[in-house]
């Protein structure tokens, strides 16, 4: 070889090296050697966390316009650590991936299921709760089982596991869809439809709060984890996402907030 191609050669080598050490999974930002999310938190001083409005006791929108829930707690408590501004951003269940994608949001924290199906588009965290869908109902037409829901009309929330849960396993009910969980919830009140699919800590503060609603007394369906969500293949912002959720168990914290909005012990599945 040439004292010129060996130099060339030499050149080009570098060259690849460089870049594949700019595309590695390390230091250098997320896994498309862009800027990480965590740094441009840290940058802009704040961090955007999208939650739901109409969700007690994980998230709602108050009448004076101001967030409050365990969910919302657990997002200030993520700004803390990171030692930045909170701005929390209205979303439901079919927006929550598009405002990550349009940059209107860091991190959703917003009872986000973390099923395999959504873990092909979604950077999913470790779980930080877990929940199951339960039913509610008018106590002037109880509802004894869940099999007693063939034939009824059932309100859901469009794009939720709930209304993945009715769709899949219970094809001889009416699913009446809404485009939130307080319209969905509503329609119950309304005498709309004749049950409401929801969260199970949803479903029993909504029984305690209406003299005229009734939670189903079953093991909730489907027991899930749910997750912080981040667009994939940031895995910088995913393993800082990861590591606050750890200490969060690990210093108690979740566990108090899960006591305070809830009412009891947080699920052994997650501490």
């Amino acid at each position: 070889m040439t004292r010129r191609l060996r130099s060339t050669f030499i050149t080009v080598l570098a060259g690849a090296l460089l870049a594949a050490g700019c595309t590695s999974d390390g230091a250098g930002g997320s896994d498309g050697g862009g800027e990480s999310t965590l740094d441009k938190v840290i940058d802009r001083g704040e961090i955007r966390v999208a939650v739901l409005p109409d969700f007690p006791p994980f998230s709602v929108q108050n009448a004076s316009g101001e967030f409050e829930g365990y969910e919302v707690d657990v997002a200030k408590a993520l700004a803390e650590a990171l030692d930045v501004e909170l701005d929390l951003v209205s979303t439901d269940g079919a927006s929550r991936l598009p405002l990550l994608s349009a940059d209107r949001a860091d991190v959703n924290i917003s009872s986000w299921t973390a099923t395999d199906e959504r873990a092909k588009a979604v950077g999913f965290t470790i779980p930080y709760i877990a929940d199951g869908a339960s039913v509610l109902y008018s106590a002037d037409e109880p509802i004894e089982g869940y099999e007693d829901l063939a034939g009824k009309s059932v309100s859901v929330a469009r794009g939720s596991t709930n209304d993945t849960i009715m769709t899949e396993d219970f094809p001889d009910t009416e699913i009446v869809r809404f485009e939130s969980i307080a319209d969905a919830v509503g329609a119950l009140k309304a005498n709309q439809v004749d049950a409401a699919i929801e969260g199970r800590a949803t479903v029993t503060q909504e029984a305690e709060r209406n003299d005229g609603l009734e939670a189903l007394d079953e093991p909730p369906l489907k027991p899930s984890l749910i997750s912080m969500g981040a667009l994939p293949g940031d895995q910088r912002w995913i393993n800082y996402l990861n590591n606050f959720i750890r200490n969060l168990n690990a210093s108690g914290t979740n566990a108090e907030l899960y006591q305070e909005w809830f009412g009891e012990d947080l699920p052994d599945v997650i501490g």
